[in-house]
């Protein structure tokens, strides 16, 4: 299942599974940054689960999982909040939640 997809320069929705389109979203400028943080929007339990990511260029093939547990509903307000959760890679990739998106 494709939660997000990012290819070419853009983000591809068409392959994106309809319970995610418009719940997700990365930096506009990843490739320049190196941030490839996904922000999912409105997350419930339902969310919760082990997450994969690939990133794969010519020269890289990088595979990082994150398992995601959501808890009840929250209103976040202000700033987008840093969920770090438990990861099989050393550096833990950061998993964003945003209900304010």
């Amino acid at each position: 299942m494709v939660v997000h997809l990012y290819q070419n320069g853009s983000d591809q929705s068409d392959e994106q599974n309809q319970f995610y389109r418009g719940r997700t979203k990365m930096n506009e400028d990843l490739l320049r940054t190196g941030d490839l943080s996904l922000r999912l929007k409105n997350p419930t339990e339902t969310d919760s689960g082990e997450y994969g990511c690939v990133v794969e260029s010519r020269d890289i093939w990088r595979l990082t999982t994150v398992m995601l547990q959501v808890k009840g509903t929250v209103q976040v307000q202000g700033p987008t909040e840093d969920i770090r959760t438990s990861s099989s890679s050393p550096d833990p990739t950061p998993l964003l939640a945003d209900s304010a998106l």
